[in-house]
């Protein structure tokens, strides 16, 4: 037995021992009982997780084959005992095994304690992040501190409003995965209307889009096949009031709904067609009344790409990379050609609209359609506040990664760094009001595979939020298992509340009153 292999034991003899090694959120069993971890030594895993591709060229995760673990989709055992509370399509822990022992933050155990933690200390990230009571994704604090199932809404904490309706039995086929509309990454590129490339459907199911607007949280539901794969034409928009917490259909029957967008009176709708699952999809960017109503085409060939649509308003703005396009809200409007040049990462204001050109260069568009001239300035992630623009930035300090939000102003001149956010590699910086929320993916934390005693890591995503104004930490409201499919995108923010979904159900969590 090599060094690494002998080190790599003794961790694990350690781990048996005290327990004091956690994962959050499991997806692989656990280590000695610890949920999150392969099993080892005749400790009963789960199936893990399949492949992931790591953002920021982080490495995949290997698949980990343990004794007792469920398929995806499946009840694997006692979600108690050896693993975490199976949501999303993730498979859960086996209650076989030995030296199983539960941990705070399970189904029937305490919660966790919410805490100040200063993190990446030494570094320009290092700063004070606030954590909440939790519990393993999907669960929720009881009065008594305990960790159970989220309870339907309304609630004063975490709770559900929304349980999808799933292809299958028993949740058959999982969270959705494959082709990520709107994903940073493997997104296909397309020619928009022009036929260009069409990816092959694969078998979505429940929610697959998520948003939301000062009154209403909008979100798309895929649809169901039968057994023989045929597409049952039942996809939804639906919405959700913010205010008295009702639930309406606002277009149904739609052919394989995969993206979401919003203006002030409608909501922009990408369908795949719903083929049959590995044959060509037949993309269209269809649009409907946030009234509801009969949901009308905008136009044929259109794909979801992230951050490539904007709302001005009523006006809608969308990117296929090689022209911009814009539409009014007239019920006889039609698209018409903003911009014919490479733009991305869209934004606006009320009088320009915001875009990344090839170079990084961020350009500014008049919306009275004048000619784009140039900012000054570079960007990868932004989003626009009163007079400035703000960037975040992932930095690397002594193979930490931590994050630093930055700020220029809009008439041009270099970035400042004015805030550190802590631990992890932030991303999908996105403002509502006063408040900023971003994804950040911690450094992944390794991990033993209980069958080659090799290493492989786990990754988690978190959604942090930020006021603009004051000085209070950034609140971390979300720590969950990366899926690197279109499930790591389903969040959004508003004033009250952070709206996530792992594709089965749409979680509320209230945003805490300083």
């Amino acid at each position: 037995m090599n060094r690494q292999r002998c080190s790599l034991w003794a961790l694990l003899i350690a781990v048996g021992c005290n327990g004091k090694l956690t994962v959050s959120d499991g997806g692989v069993a656990g280590v000695a009982g610890v949920a999150g971890v392969a099993g080892v030594a005749g400790v009963a895993g789960a199936a893990g997780n399949a492949s992931h591709a790591g953002d920021a060229g982080k490495p995949p995760i290997e698949e980990l084959a343990g004794a007792g673990g469920a398929p995806e989709g499946g009840s694997g055992g006692d979600p108690g005992i050896g693993g975490s509370f199976p949501v999303g399509g993730e498979p859960a822990g086996g209650s076989a095994g030995a030296m199983i022992l539960p941990h705070p933050g399970q189904i029937g155990q305490k919660c966790v304690a919410g805490s100040l933690v200063t993190e990446v200390i030494g570094s320009p990230a290092q700063a004070s992040i606030r954590t909440l009571d939790h519990c393993d994704e999907g669960l929720a604090c009881n009065a008594q501190g305990k960790c159970v199932p989220a309870p339907d809404c309304p609630s004063s904490g975490l709770c559900v409003f929304r349980r999808a309706t799933l292809a299958g039995s028993g949740g058959a086929g999982g969270a959705p995965g494959g082709y990520v509309p709107g994903a940073a990454s493997g997104a296909p590129s397309s020619s928009g209307g022009g036929g260009g490339y069409s990816p092959a459907a694969t078998p979505e199911t429940g929610v697959v889009a998520l948003t939301a607007s000062d009154s209403h949280v909008y979100w798309l539901e895929y649809g169901t096949r039968d057994t023989l794969g045929n597409y049952q034409h039942d996809g939804a928009l639906m919405s959700y009031s913010i205010a008295d917490g009702t639930t309406a259909t606002l277009a149904a029957g739609l052919a394989g709904p995969m993206g979401l967008e919003l203006t002030t009176t409608h909501a922009y709708v990408y369908v795949d067609g719903a083929p049959l699952i590995g044959t060509p999809t037949q993309p269209q960017l269809l649009r409907v009344p946030l009234t509801g109503g009969s949901p009308a085409l905008v136009k044929d060939g259109a794909q979801p790409h992230r951050r490539a649509f904007r709302a001005v308003a009523s006006r809608a703005f969308w990117s296929d990379f090689t022209t911009v396009y814009s539409m009014l809200s007239d019920a006889d409007a039609t698209p018409t050609e903003f911009l014919t040049e490479y733009a991305s990462s869209l934004d606006s204001d009320d009088t320009d609209l915001y875009y990344a050109a090839p170079s990084g260069a961020l350009m500014r568009a008049p919306l009275s359609g004048t000619g784009p001239v140039e900012t000054g300035l570079s960007v990868y992630d932004y989003a626009l506040y009163g007079d400035s623009v703000f960037s975040i930035e992932a930095i690397n300090n002594g193979g930490a990664s931590g994050g630093l939000l930055s700020r220029a102003p809009k008439s041009g001149g270099a970035f400042q760094r004015i805030r550190a956010l802590g631990a992890g590699s932030p991303r999908n910086l996105k403002v509502v009001g006063d408040r900023y929320f971003l994804d950040v993916v911690p450094d992944p934390l390794p991990v033993a595979n209980g069958q080659s005693i090799g290493e492989v890591f786990a990754f988690t995503t978190q959604v942090l939020t930020a006021s603009f104004v004051g000085s209070d930490p950034p609140i971390r409201l979300l720590d969950r298992s990366t899926r690197e499919n279109v499930v790591d995108r389903l969040w959004v923010g508003t004033a009250t509340a952070l709206y996530w979904s792992e594709g089965q159900a749409i979680y509320k969590q209230p945003l805490p009153t300083p």
